[in-house]
């Protein structure tokens, strides 16, 4: 969680005020406020509880569930949450089942998600009430299947926070089914958090590298994942994501990842890596991948001089950044028989 923009006090006092405009950012920051006088991070359970303003706090955020604002409502909805107050599932349960793209019912169906989500979270930690996380559980699992595209979208990641790998089988199900591109990068994105994605999860990956890589990249997507998976299929996808600018420097970390490479791809990253006029960060990334990729006993490994030579750099970030490759690569010697 932030930290709070305003006191506690501050807080208490505007979110009585008949502006909106006032409220709305008091409510924002309500549960900031608690949980930093607590010094305690959020979502925490029954939080309330455990301040001598937290009774104060929670009718405050409870009095404007019902306002006719939406966006207080749903402010309300994810401070109490992250608060750890149940008295949110059953508002955060009915926007769920809200229907209509407008403006209203999506925030509120993103509100819902969010609060369910940080309700659960703060049960699992305190180790309570298990029947109340299987219960947000369940629905959130179902909002992958939902009407709106909005919801489906919210779903995945919050399933994965909640269910860690034991979401995998939902996850890769809503994936293969999906056909609304904004919702199959929010998929992809929440697949990759789990760790590691397991082989019905590279399954699908490979099904999505394999087909037209459409709006959003999702090729590219799935050949990130794939790759922290140790995956060397996703590797011909990373090479000729090197000619794209936005995914350059993340296209080298992955092939880093994958380590030993074909003489053909070798060269390819140590051309990148000679160019003069390239940001020098992204040099570093070159080099820090030709190190890994280039096999043992091939002589002089380029990438390492490279590396060397970068240490003199007259930026500190770029120097920086060759200090944590180097420390990376001596991590990762360690690792490896």
């Amino acid at each position: 969680m932030l930290a709070p923009e305003m006191t506690l006090d501050a807080a208490l006092r505007d979110v009585e005020h008949a502006d909106p405009r006032v409220r709305e950012p008091a409510l924002r920051n309500l549960p900031a406020a608690l949980l930093a006088e607590m010094q305690q991070p959020g979502p925490r359970w029954q939080a309330c509880l455990e301040h001598s303003r937290g009774e104060a706090v929670r009718r405050a955020l409870q009095a404007r569930l019902d306002d006719e604002e939406p966006a207080l409502r749903g402010q309300a909805a994810t401070g109490l949450a992250t608060l750890g107050d149940p008295s949110v599932v059953d508002p955060a349960l009915q926007w769920l089942e809200l229907r209509g793209d407008d403006d209203d019912a999506i925030y509120l169906r993103q509100c819902g998600v969010i609060a369910l989500s940080f309700l659960a979270r703060a049960a699992i930690e305190a180790g309570v009430e298990p029947s109340l996380r299987a219960r947000i559980e369940e629905a959130i699992a179902q909002a992958l299947t939902a009407e709106a595209p909005d919801l489906r979208f919210q779903a995945g990641m919050a399933l994965v926070e909640l269910r860690g790998n034991a979401a995998e089988p939902a996850l890769v199900s809503a994936l293969r089914a999906e056909e609304h591109h904004e919702v199959r990068d929010g998929l992809l994105d929440a697949i990759a958090m789990l760790d590691p994605p397991g082989p019905a999860a590279c399954a699908a990956l490979e099904e999505v590298l394999a087909g037209p890589d459409g709006e959003g990249g999702p090729g590219f997507r799935a050949a990130m994942t794939l790759a922290a998976a140790r995956r060397d299929v996703a590797r011909p996808r990373l090479i000729a994501a090197l000619d794209v600018r936005p995914w350059r420097d993340d296209a080298l970390e992955a092939l880093a990842a994958l380590g030993t490479a074909e003489l053909a791809d070798v060269e390819r990253v140590h051309r990148m890596a000679r160019r003069v006029f390239l940001p020098g960060i992204t040099r570093v990334r070159a080099a820090y991948a030709l190190a890994r990729m280039v096999p043992p006993g091939e002589g002089d490994n380029p990438g390492l001089l490279m590396l060397q030579r970068m240490r003199w750099h007259p930026r500190p970030a770029v120097r920086e950044a060759v200090a944590d490759a180097f420390a990376n690569l001596q991590r990762l010697a360690e690792q490896e028989p």
